[in-house]
């Protein structure tokens, strides 16, 4: 209470805005978690009562079924998405699309539909600045966008997001968004947009710590040169990395890179 006094709040006036009498202006509660030492972020975990926002929540169990390929899982998962009512309904429905998408590509069933992605890309188009929801969404969904629209997309996704790079979060899920463009233009043959990926993941300067995005930095570097060159001297190369997978006790992960490296060699 003291503390959070120095910010120019009066215990009284704290006491009726945690009872829900009064309101605070957006300068006095940043300046009283200031005091605390609290940031934002964690403030609002604390608020959902220590859960993590919707969209991460659901993004969990996505990764849990498709690295456990658990179709029926991610069905229920949809239709609970489906059935569930939310105030919020543009973001509802894109939660909801982003999941027909990742069950789709899972069942190999008919999920979503050309208006569901209209309705994505419209949206993407329409927020001026990217934050960490954008980033998330687009991430999640790139591979199955119209190259030229994913391509229009990742560019402004670099200029919309300029505000919040130097956020760690946003920084490490913007290198991510890179990596997965990176891996799609390649699989696609999109080899030139693949070079303007490779260009913006080597500004992205991955410290030693990002053990993750610098293994499959360096499978998608060895997967451009297979498809290039066709030399098999990069199959070893991208063996490794899943070998390293593998060794960090990352299984799932790395059944999903051993899968992704069958199908590219079958379809060569």
């Amino acid at each position: 209470m003291k503390d959070v006094a120095k910010a120019g709040i009066s215990t009284s006036q704290l006491s009726r805005f945690e009872n829900g009498e009064t309101d605070l202006t957006i300068s006095k509660f940043m300046s009283a978690l200031d005091e605390i030492n609290m940031p934002i972020d964690e403030f609002m975990y604390a608020v959902h009562d220590f859960h993590r926002d919707e969209l991460n929540e659901l993004l969990s169990k996505v990764r849990h079924f498709v690295s456990t390929r658990d179709v029926e899982g991610m069905k229920k998962l949809l239709y609970s998405q489906m059935e569930s009512e939310n105030k919020r309904e543009k973001f509802h429905q894109i939660n909801t699309i982003l999941l027909k998408i990742r069950l789709q590509e899972l069942s190999g069933e008919t999920c979503y539909s050309d208006h569901d992605l209209s309705y994505l890309t419209d949206y993407l188009f329409s927020v001026e600045y990217w934050g960490y929801y954008e980033l998330l969404i687009f991430s999640n969904t790139l591979d199955v966008l119209k190259h030229d629209v994913f391509m229009v997309l990742a560019r402004e996704m670099s200029r919309r997001s300029d505000f919040y790079r130097e956020i760690p979060n946003n920084r490490r899920l913007i290198s991510t968004m890179l990596l997965n463009a990176y891996i799609t233009c390649i699989g696609q043959g999109e080899l030139i947009d693949a070079l303007y990926f490779e260009k913006q993941l080597n500004q992205c300067f991955f410290i030693e710590t990002e053990v993750y995005e610098r293994l499959v930095f360096q499978y998608a570097h060895h997967l451009y040169k297979y498809k290039k060159t066709g030399d098999c001297k990069a199959i070893i190369e991208m063996k490794k990395c899943i070998a390293a997978m593998t060794l960090a006790g990352s299984n799932h992960l790395a059944k999903t890179y051993e899968g992704h490296l069958k199908k590219i060699i079958a379809s060569k």
